[in-house]
């Protein structure tokens, strides 16, 4: 087997074939790490992970419904409490953020760059809509919308935001063993129509 090297000898004189392909190949390889980096999927944050389970009868995690559209709605957490069930959204967002309760697009801003994304409180709100749809009985559905502590809010943090650092203090939901027992019937129906 010949060595790839000589053709790298030629390239720029003065300087090794084999100097210049591990060059070559350490420049690739971090330019692909960074494209990994850049495109990956959010991960979510162990401590938000950890509280859900904390407060929730039973979960249901990574479900995808249909809605009234033919379309398919993702969520996040889909939680038994002892007061309803909650539809969990769980943002992992660096930077600065900025947005409303009532406003459709929210900025991200990271160094001095700016990046718009829709409203998740609307978005989640859909979301409760459509598991509301689902049911036929008067079990409240609730909207949570964490973000992780990747970004912060320097102005006001919109109502109905929950921030992965406030969780414990600001989402007081404890489990009590109230729970009436016509949630868990509607909880079976609801996991035996998503699954």
């Amino acid at each position: 087997m010949e060595s790839i090297y000589p053709v790298f000898d030629k390239l720029v004189p003065g300087v090794s074939g084999s100097l210049l392909f591990w060059i070559l190949i350490g420049v690739i390889t971090v330019i692909t790490a960074l494209l990994f980096r850049k495109f990956k999927p959010a991960e979510k944050s162990k401590g938000v992970e950890k509280f859900i389970h904390d407060f929730s009868n039973d979960i249901l995690v990574g479900v995808t419904i249909n809605d009234e559209v033919d379309g398919h709605i993702p969520i996040d957490y889909l939680c038994l409490t002892d007061i309803g069930i909650y539809v969990v959204d769980i943002k992992d967002f660096r930077g600065l953020l900025f947005g409303g309760d009532k406003t459709e697009q929210w900025t991200q801003v990271i160094g001095n760059r700016s990046y718009k994304f829709d409203n998740p409180l609307f978005q989640n709100k859909a979301r409760v809509h459509a598991i509301k749809a689902m049911l036929d009985d008067d079990v409240p559905v609730l909207s949570c919308v964490i973000f992780t502590n990747a970004g912060t809010f320097p102005k006001d943090k919109p109502e109905g935001v929950y921030l992965q650092e406030k969780l414990a203090e600001d989402l007081i939901i404890e489990r009590t063993g109230d729970m009436p027992k016509n949630y868990q019937t509607v909880w079976d129906h609801l996991k035996s129509a998503i699954n």
